[in-house]
Formats: structure tokens, C-alpha cells, sequence
């Protein structure tokens, strides 16, 4: 099947051969934005850790989740995926969130998952920037950066500010090239 030729439509070959899914990688992105919700309302974070490690197993499965949902082998494929694991996914496939993910997400902005693909960027530090910064979304990253909020930051040195301004930049040009 690593063949670019035989590959199934959904399918690709990632950098180190493996056929992947993009139904996968936007359900695994789905999952880490919910870890993100859920650390900024406060679940309980041994729980909540459970969502970016699922997110990462399940991007690199060799098969498309929906083809494991109507089979009814999610939970026995999925190392620790259960009923409600199982539910979340049925449930992004079918409308694109979950119960769980709206329940959580509350009221902080839905602009807060422009920030969870960001390298270096991970939920605990989305939430201080939200909480201490007021950072809700790509556009107001970039401002804090351009005010000098983030100098001094715990947790963001010279160094990642220079990567995050960089996906900024990539970003933000694309995000203006959509809408245009």
C-alpha cells in the first residue's frame, strides 16, 4: 500500500513511508484541541493527559477511524479508548466536535484552538497566556508579541519567540489568502 499510486482516497505517505489518514489527523487534532479546553476549564490534568497521547496514536494509525467505528473495533484497536472515547469519535466524524469538547470549551473563545498546532506550544502554556495575557487567538498572539507582553514570560524564551513569530508569519498570510 505504500505505493503513491495504489494509495486510497483519504490516504498518504507521511515523511517515513507509513500511509496515513487525513480523517485521522483531524480527529487527532479535534482531540488536542479538547485537551486545551480542558486544561483551561480546570479538568482535573491527569485525566485531561490522556487526550494528546490518543491524539498522537490515533494519527498514525495505519487505518481510517470511521472504517474502525462500523466495524466496532475502535475500543479493542485503540489502546485505553473506551465507550466514551469511542462516543467522541463517532461524534467528531459525524458533526466535526463532540458533547464533551462543547461542554468544556464553556466560555472561552473558540479562537484559542488557532493556538494548539503552534510547535512549542502546548495546552498549560495556552492557558497562562489566555489567563495572564488575555491570548485568545493567532491575531492576538501576534499583538502581545509585537507589545512586549511575552518578554519575560515563564516558559517562553528568545528562542520559542522567534519559532511562534515564524508560524506567525506562515500563519497569518495564509489565514489573509483565505479570506481574500
Amino acid at each position: 500500500m505504500n505505493d503513491e499510486k495504489n494509495l486510497e482516497a483519504g490516504s498518504y505517505i507521511d515523511a517515513k513511508g507509513r500511509t496515513r489518514w487525513h480523517q485521522n489527523d483531524e480527529i487527532a487534532l479535534k482531540f488536542l484541541e479538547l485537551h486545551t479546553f480542558l486544561i483551561i476549564a480546570d479538568y482535573p490534568e491527569d485525566h485531561a493527559s490522556r487526550y494528546p497521547w490518543l491524539a498522537n496514536y490515533i494519527s498514525r494509525f495505519p487505518e481510517p477511524m470511521s472504517d474502525l467505528i462500523a466495524q466496532g473495533r475502535l475500543i479493542e484497536e485503540i489502546p485505553g479508548a473506551g465507550e466514551v472515547v469511542a462516543k467522541i469519535v463517532e461524534e467528531f466524524l459525524n458533526t466535526g466536535t463532540s458533547t464533551k469538547l462543547e461542554e468544556f470549551a464553556g466560555d472561552t473563545p473558540r479562537t484559542v484552538v488557532e493556538l494548539v498546532p503552534i510547535p512549542g506550544l502546548g495546552a498549560k502554556t495556552i492557558k497562562r497566556l489566555y489567563e495572564e495575557v488575555g491570548v485568545d487567538s493567532l491575531v492576538s498572539l501576534r499583538k502581545a508579541i509585537d507589545d512586549g507582553k511575552l518578554k519575560g514570560f515563564k516558559g517562553i524564551g528568545k528562542k520559542t519567540l522567534e519559532k511562534f513569530e515564524a508560524y506567525l508569519d506562515a500563519a497569518l498570510v495564509q489565514k489573509v489568502n483565505q479570506s481574500t
